[in-house]
């Protein structure tokens, strides 16, 4: 994609928003026209709101994905200034599965990527589940005990009452004490540990350059993993992303004892986009549905995604990739002509399948000749 006019964050917001469309994802807008109950002024968005809206569509075994871009953010990465600070806002709820990281990674590296900022790392840590995460608050507390004369006074006094505060200090003391703290990834249940493995195994098939960072952690909204992507250069718009699954904490939000929420976030600096109504047209009506049956076939889907979006070609498709009945269910509600189908003898094959809703006729072809297939469909 050509960069060279891309500037501003009027213009990052719709590249942001074309890309996370392809990927699925909706404008929040369209989520909340759903909620009649639901009352927002513009631009009131934020991690909070959004987690809400998105966890009360998520329902009938439909993970509900939406997008958002607010000029008052919260949680903005210090020093910026919020004043000066805009975010772009990426949400998936009602999946627990590490699909949900990897699609929500993916989307946040192509949307850097092709503004023009080559990504160096994808830094990950895990704090895992409660149990998992107590059992390292009472580890790092102890040595942080050890080492409380050497803290400054603030962090000193957050000991007992947070000892994760501790991670947001920028003293160069506290850091150097932080950096042989124990690590949070050696005191994970099973569950949680068989989860972030799974994680790691997909960022792998992203080819999304990754390293484990110890150091990375969000006290304030208690994360299941966490993500930091480093740029290659310091960009004039962009100013930083990161992800994360926060499980638990969205349930205290939502008032609910169960539920998943994935978010991402990328900061962004206004200019002179100060009081701009940040909005999205509604999505357009798709000509396609892309059924995908498995894990695999899933993973495999995202690189579909890319070829679809080069080609300008709008599609609807499901995040739930277990249940055939739904996508189908779905796309004959849509009225689309056309299905393009991955299952788990396509995803093994390297094919994609494309089905005539009229008819039923259908086609098998490798997925290196699909970009040239795909000029010669009328969609």
């Amino acid at each position: 994609m050509d960069t060279s006019t891309m500037t501003g964050p009027t213009t990052f917001i719709q590249h942001a928003a074309n890309v996370a469309s392809s990927y699925g994802f909706r404008p929040l807008r369209e989520f909340e026209r759903a909620l009649p109950d639901m009352e927002r002024t513009n631009n009131a968005h934020s991690f909070e709101n959004t987690a809400q809206t998105c966890f009360a569509c998520a329902r009938n075994a439909e993970p509900a994905l939406g997008f958002y871009a607010t000029p008052t953010p919260t949680n903005v990465p210090r020093p910026h200034d919020t004043r000066d600070t805009g975010e772009f806002g990426l949400h998936i709820a009602g999946s627990p599965e590490s699909m949900s990281e990897a699609l929500l990674l993916k989307t946040l590296a192509t949307i850097v990527t092709e503004w023009g900022c080559p990504i160096v790392r994808a830094r990950v840590n895990t704090l895992g589940d409660r149990d998992s995460r107590l059992r390292f608050e009472r580890e790092l507390t102890v040595y942080l005990r050890r080492h409380a004369r050497e803290l400054d006074d603030n962090c000193r006094a957050t000991i007992t009452a947070n000892p994760l505060a501790v991670y947001s200090c920028t003293n160069a003391q506290c850091r150097a004490i932080i950096a042989d703290a124990p690590r949070a990834i050696h005191f994970l249940s099973e569950k949680s540990r068989v989860h972030f493995r799974d994680v790691l195994e997909k960022i792998e098939r992203l080819d999304i350059p990754y390293e484990l960072d110890h150091t990375l952690v969000d006290h304030e909204r208690q994360p299941r993993t966490i993500f930091a992507l480093d740029l290659a250069q310091e960009d004039p718009t962009i100013i930083g992303c990161a992800c994360g699954r926060y499980d638990e904490y969205v349930r205290k939000l939502a008032n609910r004892r169960d539920g998943y929420a994935v978010h991402a976030s990328i900061f962004f600096h206004k200019k002179n986009a100060r009081g701009t109504r940040f909005t999205f047209p509604a999505t357009a009506m798709p000509k396609i549905y892309f059924v995908q049956l498995g894990a695999r076939a899933r993973l495999q889907s995202l690189a579909v995604a890319d070829m679809l979006r080069h080609a300008n070609v709008r599609v609807a498709q499901s995040f739930d990739a277990g249940c055939l009945s739904v996508q189908l269910a779905r796309a004959r509600e849509l009225n689309v002509p056309n299905l393009l189908i991955i299952g788990q003898r396509e995803a093994l094959d390297g094919t994609i399948t494309v089905r005539s809703m009229a008819d039923g006729s259908q086609t098998n072809i490798p997925l290196a000749k699909f970009p040239r297939f795909l000029k010669t469909m009328h969609v």
